[in-house]
């Protein structure tokens, strides 16, 4: 394991990608332990990693997001979520906050979520006297619902990596995105009122009401998501097909916002997207054959039981070392090299394999919004033209709010399963 661990780190200090890094390092494994008969098998086994049923559902949801993303959809979420709490002081920060969540509910990315928030509210937010860089800090943090709220892209890689039940993480993840979206609020209505951030005038209901029906197309796609899959109706890769068929007619045939070039955008762009995530999945059934022949997750577990026998200082610890990875790798490579010991772990200390894949994945989703790493931070950073570094000062006060919500769901379990328990089974 020196050379598999000695190769990832020259690599990943080299700024090679992260599915270079793990490729480059397991044939450096493999090269240095005199294993080359392994070489052999190698593709069959890239292959086998990405010839998954389920896995197909992520190129379907991509293309879903996209199509609804290029079809105006931004504009109608964020009027929807105005409407009702524009009148607030720090209306607009609220508005931040409810539209990435809603926004969550399409395009499953929290990249997405901000690249399309933070290009059509930090604008605003500049005009009406917001601090700049408070704007994008909490666009930024506000884009780690996406991924909680179906669909889910982390979701879909973890249960596939897992075994979990997909449709449960779903259907899991939906309290803790509220409860994420709940504490950001307080501390936004808290900030406004500091700093004597404006207020938008009262919306009558039927000007509400209005608001909500333009954007209800698109607030239905979760809701069939979710129902379809629990209904037993379709599978999640169907449900995915589904997706992706609704966008087009929704954009097309509702909004009429589509056209060929927008079409093409989203094509494009999915191929892009879907392309490195496969090859991260691929390169993850390498990792996956070093790991079992190293006996790798059986060790993590031997380690940390023997350093306590407490679960409370276990999952302190796990919960420790998802946030130090987040930090350095992104989500996908954060779940290729920790989710079979994880697994492993889970079963020791008696955990619902649910319970644990939405923690392990909001962890993961915190890494998006640290440095040096953080997908959001950069996107957000380019929308507005901002420095990093001031965007991530700005943005310590909620990832704090964040970890709360974090140990939250660690140690009370409740706060994940209720949801799944009430519609039938945790498992």
């Amino acid at each position: 394991m020196s050379w598999l661990a000695g190769f990832f780190v020259v690599t990943l200090l080299a700024g090679m990608p992260i599915a270079f890094v793990l490729g480059v390092s397991a044939l450096g494994y493999f090269y240095f332990t005199d294993q080359t008969q392994f070489l052999l098998v190698l593709p069959q086994r890239m292959v086998a990693g990405m010839d998954h049923f389920v896995l197909l559902a992520i190129p379907l949801f991509v293309l879903a997001g996209n199509i609804m993303d290029v079809g105006g959809l931004t504009r109608r979420l964020v009027g929807a979520a105005n409407s009702v709490v524009g009148r607030f002081r720090g209306g607009l920060s609220l508005t931040a906050i409810w539209g990435a969540f809603l926004f969550g509910g399409v395009s499953g990315s929290a990249a997405a979520d901000a690249a399309a928030l933070g290009t059509v509210l930090v604008p605003d937010m500049k005009r009406q006297g917001y601090d700049v860089d408070y704007s994008a800090a909490l666009i930024a943090v506000s884009s780690l619902m996406a991924p909680l709220v179906p669909p889910s892209i982390a979701m879909i890689i973890y249960g596939a990596l897992s075994g979990t039940s997909i449709s449960q993480l779903f259907i899991a993840g939906i309290v803790p995105g509220v409860l994420l979206a709940c504490v950001l609020s307080i501390y936004a209505v808290w900030t406004a009122h500091r700093h004597g951030y404006p207020r938008t005038e009262a919306l009558p209901l039927r000007r509400i009401l209005r608001g909500f029906g333009e954007a209800a197309p698109i607030l239905l796609l979760p809701v069939i998501i979710v129902g379809g899959i629990r209904g037993g109706i379709f599978t999640a890769t169907e449900a995915a097909a589904i997706a992706a068929i609704y966008a087009l007619l929704v954009s097309g045939l509702v909004y009429r916002a589509l056209n060929w070039t927008f079409l093409r955008q989203a094509f494009v762009s999915t191929a892009l997207i879907t392309s490195a995530i496969y090859v991260l999945v691929a390169v993850a059934n390498i990792l996956a054959f070093i790991f079992a022949i190293e006996r790798v997750p059986q060790m993590v577990v031997e380690t940390l039981t023997t350093i306590t026998d407490n679960p409370v200082l276990i999952l302190l610890m796990v919960n420790l070392i998802l946030l130090v990875l987040g930090m350095f790798l992104d989500t996908i490579g954060v779940l290729i090299l920790t989710v079979p010991a994880l697994t492993a772990i889970g079963q020791t200390l008696g955990l619902d394999p649910v319970h644990l894949g939405v923690m392990v994945i909001f962890n993961v989703l915190i890494g998006f919004v640290t440095p040096p790493v953080g997908l959001c931070l950069f996107i957000i950073s380019a929308v507005t033209g901002r420095p990093v570094e001031k965007v991530s000062i700005r943005a310590l006060p909620m990832l704090g709010l964040a970890l709360c919500v974090l140990l939250l769901i660690t140690f009370v379990p409740q706060v994940v399963l209720a949801v799944p328990n009430l519609i039938g089974g945790a498992h």
